[in-house]
């Protein structure tokens, strides 16, 4: 009979050559998603057994001598272990037994004294640790990212669970309000300074803004990924700006000035004669600020527009123009 072969890297998501940090990650993530208590009832037997699966993977894949013989042997490559010792059933029935590992899965997760991998079995006294980063968007109008300073946002982040402090616990069984993660989420309004360069994708880290440690762990940090939004006139190119100028075909020809929009108001600048459609106009110094305090330019893309309407007189010098430049 052919044994059956689990993937652990795929029921974790991660590659093969992920680090013990990033394994440690996806599986806390996971396991917080699947865990039983945290799914309505009809759902629970099916997260039960992802969760102790993902807890199998992680118990091999965070364990250095397991995981090589895991990654050498592959199918059957626990074939000679002994086999684990029967864990002590508590009162309550048969979910007694079958969540009893989860219990020990919560206490390495949340500060207890057991868990899972090379560390099982051993007791320890938890400290504080450090609480969680956490990741926010920042949507900014143009005009807000060239003026800079202070700029508030509101977010949902984890807090500490008020009914168990952190702990996931209360008694010998999973906290009510939070179902054992510790965490519940609040709303939150932030401070962000934005520094007078910020850009579209700038990332931006406000420290012990993040999620709260238990135990008087020093807090996460925020980082806030600021996001441009889509302006109706200008384009976003680096520090450069361009918008789009309707010239007249007179001044297209012969030269003349227009109104072009910036950031600070409308400037008047001069259009060179034999300007033709698609010329790029530079300002100098009318773009985004610069890391270094300059700034960049603002560039008018021309665009030629012809009156709708023309009179006979307008018609006929339209004609003489055509003649003269055959």
């Amino acid at each position: 009979m052919a044994i059956e072969f689990k993937d652990y890297y795929a029921i974790l998501g991660v590659k093969k050559d992920a680090s013990p940090d990033e394994i440690k990650k996806s599986y806390r993530r996971l396991a917080r998603q699947h865990h039983p208590d945290l799914h309505p009832e009809k759902q629970k037997a099916q997260a039960g057994e992802k969760f102790k699966e993902l807890n199998e993977a992680y118990e091999v894949l965070s364990d250095p001598e397991k995981k090589s013989k895991y990654d050498r042997i592959g199918p059957g490559w626990d074939a000679e272990q002994a086999p684990p010792p029967r864990r002590e059933v508590r009162p309550g029935g048969p979910d007694a037994e079958s969540f009893a590992g989860f219990s020990d899965f919560f206490e390495s997760l949340f500060g207890g004294a057991r868990g899972p991998g090379p560390q099982a079995g051993r007791s320890f006294r938890a400290g504080p640790r450090q609480g969680q980063d956490i990741e926010a968007e920042l949507p900014l109008s143009l005009e807000d990212a060239f003026q800079g300073g202070e700029k508030k946002l509101s977010i949902a982040a984890p807090a500490l669970c008020p009914a168990c402090g952190g702990s996931g616990r209360q008694g010998r069984g999973f906290c009510p309000g939070c179902g054992g993660v510790g965490e519940v989420s609040r709303g939150r309004s932030i401070t962000a300074h934005l520094p007078a360069h910020v850009r579209d994708g700038m990332r931006l880290r406000l420290r012990g803004q993040g999620a709260p440690a238990p135990g008087g762990g020093q807090p996460g940090d925020l980082f806030v990924r600021v996001r441009l939004l889509p302006h109706p006139l200008f384009k976003v190119s680096g520090a450069d700006l361009e918008t789009a100028v309707t010239v007249a075909p007179w001044d297209a020809a012969l030269g003349g000035e227009i109104m072009v929009p910036s950031l600070e108001g409308p400037i008047r600048i001069k259009i060179p004669a034999g300007t033709r459609a698609g010329r790029r106009l530079r300002i100098a110094g009318k773009g985004l600020r610069k890391e270094d305090g300059s700034r960049g330019d603002l560039y008018a893309a021309t665009r030629l527009d012809i009156p709708e309407r023309t009179d006979a007189r307008m018609a006929k010098l339209y004609e003489q123009m055509r003649e003269a430049a055959r």
